[in-house]
């Protein structure tokens, strides 16, 4: 991407977004831009930040009415709960019963977004086959689905809706039904970071990875030595080079290596130039920095997200899914302070440096970022932690969410009443709202047509809506 190809940051929109992290450095986001207003205007992406292990949600969304504040904390022995006179209610536009909820305090910039109508909370929802009752369960006219209580069926459920090990997620085969929409399908999924998921594959389109320092990771030896030799790395260069080929399966195979070796030489090319974009603060006087962000590889993982949306002319889309793996939310024990002291911190950061980045860039109505995780956590502690549960909660964040508002119902904190089953272990959430119903709004979102949607998610028609309504 060349500076000819790029348009100005408006500067009062930049200042605007960096209030919500306490103000950083506008200098190096000069690069961010688009080829032109009619592109930006098209342009859409979704990107999936997977709270691997199990997100408490009844930690991260605290009861905060006096009954079942109560409830919780009785709930919750041997977990350090936050004074109910630290929690501040949010409003929603839905009427909740009375029951009323707060952010965990450490998540301020989340609960900006939220108060802004940035972000919306989907409360409730996990792997549901068709809707259910505690009765359904109790009196055998309904069974849990197979992967409640399972991390790696709980991250099948909600990325894939098939079996552990499926090989097609939701988000490549959004984006086979798109193809049209990208002159070059080579980038419409990028995954970033250490991860293995198979959200991000279709059946034609296929994940590309990038690291948090913003570098294609797929093939090795493209750059510096292959197998510690400098001979290796130029042998296989020349090799995907060869024009002389006359098998026609040796052509073709040699055809596709050039393609994507092509491919990821401008992923670098477009990384190159924009080194300086969208900085990661480096104020050590900031609240808790050595934590909220100097080894936020969630922040540094979404920098790269922002490079490469800001790279999208160069690399010719105008649809793409990425996919970000945010890990240690298994919270078993020692639960408050993992939470609260490292992961809250973490995400709370990110989100809100992600939300400035992309309205000083001018798309923060183009892009939405929402949260996955496998399951909610159990409603009663183990001592001082959590085990696996069903329900839980996640959050969408974007300037198109209508935020600023719960979608699903909460529930009152009684493990005998209707929104609570009692399995071998402790009590957990009933789900009101199918994984499939969340993610088939987002889908719909990016472009997905509705008679596409089926085909994607299997039992979306089970459900009477079909989508939420939070975009």
């Amino acid at each position: 991407m060349h500076m000819s190809d790029a348009v100005q940051i408006n500067r009062r929109r930049f200042l605007g977004g960096a209030a919500l992290l306490g103000g950083f450095s506008p200098l190096a986001l000069q690069m961010a831009a688009t080829s032109a207003n009619a592109q930006a205007n098209s342009y859409r992406a979704l990107v999936c930040l997977y709270l691997d292990g199990g997100l408490d949600h009844y930690h991260t969304l605290i009861p905060c009415d006096q009954t079942n504040y109560a409830a919780i904390v009785a709930q919750r022995s041997g977990i350090n709960m936050p004074q109910l006179s630290a929690l501040t209610p949010v409003t929603t536009r839905t009427s909740q019963g009375g029951r009323q909820v707060a952010f965990h305090p450490v998540l301020t910039q989340t609960k900006n977004l939220y108060d802004q109508g940035k972000l919306a909370v989907v409360y409730g929802h996990g792997n549901l086959d068709a809707p259910v009752t505690r009765a359904d369960l109790e009196t055998g006219r309904a069974k849990l689905p197979w992967a409640v209580g399972s991390h790696n069926d709980g991250n099948a459920a909600i990325h894939t809706f098939g079996l552990e090990g499926a090989r097609y997620g939701w988000g490549g085969l959004a984006m086979d039904s798109l193809q049209a929409s990208n002159p070059d399908t080579m980038f419409a999924s990028i995954g970033i970071g250490n991860l293995n998921n198979a959200f991000s594959d279709g059946r034609l389109v296929r994940m590309i990875k990038a690291d948090t320092r913003g570098r294609a990771t797929n093939i090795s030896g493209l750059e510096g030595p292959l197998f510690g030799s400098s001979v290796a790395s130029a042998e296989l260069d020349a090799i995907l080079r060869r024009a002389d080929m006359t098998n026609a399966l040796d052509k073709d195979y040699l055809e596709v290596n050039q393609r994507v070796m092509s491919s990821y030489r401008r992923l670098g090319e477009a990384f190159a130039a924009t080194q300086s974009l969208a900085p990661i603060p480096t104020d050590t006087t900031l609240p808790n920095y050595a934590v909220a962000w100097r080894d936020n590889d969630v922040a540094a993982a979404l920098r790269t997200v922002v490079r490469c949306i800001a790279s999208r002319a160069t690399l010719n889309v105008n649809r793409q899914v990425f996919f970000i793996n945010m890990r240690n939310f298994d919270t078993h024990g020692n639960m408050a302070n993992d939470l609260e002291k490292r992961n809250f911190l973490r995400l709370d950061a990110a989100l809100g440096y992600f939300y400035a980045a992309l309205t000083s860039m001018g798309l923060e109505n183009n892009v939405t970022l929402f949260t996955t995780s496998e399951f909610g956590r159990s409603l009663k502690s183990n001592g001082d932690g959590t085990d696996h549960g069903w329900g839980g909660v996640s959050f969408v964040m974007g300037g198109a969410v209508k935020g600023g508002d719960i979608y699903g119902n909460l529930v009152d904190v009684n493990p005998a009443g209707p929104g609570f089953l009692a399995t071998n272990g402790p009590p957990i959430s009933i789900p009101t709202i199918a994984n499939q119903q969340y993610c088939a709004t987002l889908a719909s979102w990016l472009g997905v047509p509705d008679a596409i949607l089926p085909t994607i998610f299997p039992n979306l028609n089970r459900f009477a809506s079909t989508k939420l309504g939070f975009l």
